[in-house]
């Protein structure tokens, strides 16, 4: 069965009951000073100029468009179905008879489950008491990793605890370690689990490119976003929403809270993160939260499904009349573009990202019942894989054996004395060199020759 990762007790336990191994959240004043929201030149991005996302964990750009994302994630099951027709042919070989491969999961149920599992990371953070900084980089881990791995090789349950591991490393959150991770979700017994995680751990910085900056995270973007807008807002309060211009801070502390569920819902639940850059999701977010909290109804309305949006800056600024908050975030984004261009390019992304939020209150997670079946039949190509790997590495320790055999007769054949030919060879030499330095000794020390001595003066005595 599928493991359940709800923020409640274990079965049995009393409501409100303490679970094993979760300690006081940690106090964490992390400075912020490295996020910026940065919305990028649409000139540089890959989609932008017909190119694809990294091929393979390869490159820095993680931003697909639809048909590059489809496409990305059916070569990672082509890849996933040679490996499992090679690991049917291996234990073919070795047990002298045919055998068939475990049957395949299908594309789109492949892509629910790791969607399951993606619903899952969030909740998992807040069981360990995770900062939003290690929530947002493990969710785009897990999907950066997904949109060119395949769940039918990659069992996304080890992996969604690998990514929220590796996000406590890469945010420096040291006091979450594996142990403590597995024992908040109630998997602390599990010794198989812990070391499927740390196995796991290599070919997701593999997957990821070994790139482990994520920026800009959620709460730092929104806060500089909403100052700039209440800035705006004291500036010209008539082109703004009242609503907007007069909520009060606990107003907009709790939108900013609720923008930023919205974001994370966003990366979770859609591939929000691979379709567009990160500020434009956040920014989306913030202003679907804004319009859900004032209510807007007026210049163009809030951004529903199918509703358009503003065609340039000066229209998103309103030209006459309030300002729904969701186009006054989109201004803020065009301050940073002046080419039409790249303003058309900015607009659709923000619209594309703000109807996928839109469409969160429309379409229901993913339930375990959904992928029971399937996560049964991945579990058994991932048993398949895992054998030949345990061949693999039987094979070559068995070859790691044999060259130490080798090694050991060598080193005690020296130490014997066995006339080994390279042993010979040097004996020989040996031998040569003695005679040599023998003969050399000799022909110093013998006789000298009375012709060439010189003679002895005669000594005159008084």
């Amino acid at each position: 069965s599928v493991p359940a990762l709800a923020g409640l007790p274990p079965e049995g336990a009393a409501p409100g009951q303490a679970r094993p191994g979760r300690g006081p959240a940690p106090s964490r004043a992390r400075a912020s000073s490295r996020a910026r929201l940065r919305v990028p030149d649409p000139r540089a991005r890959a989609h932008m100029r017909g190119e694809g996302g990294p091929k393979d964990g390869v490159g820095e750009q993680w931003t697909f468009t639809e048909r590059e994302l489809a496409h990305a994630q059916e070569v990672a099951r082509s890849r996933a179905l040679q490996a499992l027709q090679g690991a049917a042919a291996e234990v073919g070989e070795r047990r002298a008879g045919p055998r068939e491969p475990p049957k395949p999961v299908g594309l789109a149920e492949g892509l629910q489950l790791a969607l399951f599992y993606a619903q899952k990371v969030p909740e998992l953070c807040d069981l360990c008491d995770a900062p939003p900084d290690v929530r947002w980089t493990a969710l785009t881990f897990y999907k950066r990793f997904f949109a060119v791995r395949s769940p039918m090789e990659f069992d996304p349950l080890p992996l969604m605890f690998a990514c929220v591991h590796l996000a406590c490393k890469a945010e420096e959150v040291h006091e979450i370690t594996l142990d403590r991770l597995l024992e908040a979700a109630d998997f602390g017994a599990d010794k198989s689990l812990k070391s499927r995680v740390v196995h796991s751990e290599l070919p997701l910085l593999e997957g990821l490119g070994f790139g482990l900056l994520v920026e800009p995270k959620p709460r730092a973007a929104l806060q500089m976003l909403a100052g700039e807008l209440r800035a705006r807002c004291a500036q010209e309060p008539a082109k703004h929403h009242p609503t907007v211009v007069e909520l009060p801070d606990e107003g907009w502390r709790e939108a900013l809270a609720r923008a930023e569920g919205l974001a994370v819902e966003l990366a979770a639940r859609t591939d929000a993160v691979l379709l567009w850059p990160a500020s434009i999701a956040i920014a989306a977010a913030l202003g679907a939260a804004l319009d859900a909290g004032a209510g807007a109804r007026c210049a163009g309305g809030p951004p529903t499904p199918g509703a358009p949006f503003p065609e340039s800056a000066g229209e998103a600024h309103g030209a006459g009349g309030a300002l729904a908050p969701s186009r006054a975030v989109l201004g803020l984004l065009w301050d940073g573009v002046e080419a039409e261009a790249q303003q058309a390019v900015v607009r659709g992304m923000f619209e594309g990202a703000a109807r996928c939020a839109a469409r969160l209150a429309l379409d229901q997670p993913v339930a375990e019942d959904a992928v029971r079946e399937t996560a049964r039949s991945a579990r058994r190509c991932h048993r398949a894989l895992e054998r030949l790997k345990e061949a693999a590495a039987e094979s070559s320790e068995v070859q790691r054996k044999e060259r130490k055999r080798k090694w050991n007769e060598t080193k005690g054949a020296a130490q014997r004395q066995v006339p080994t030919p390279l042993l010979r060879d040097l004996m020989d030499l040996n031998r040569k060199m003695q005679t040599s330095a023998g003969c050399a000794a000799l022909g110093s020390d013998g006789p000298q020759d009375p012709v060439s001595s010189p003679p002895e003066r005669a000594v005159a005595y008084d």
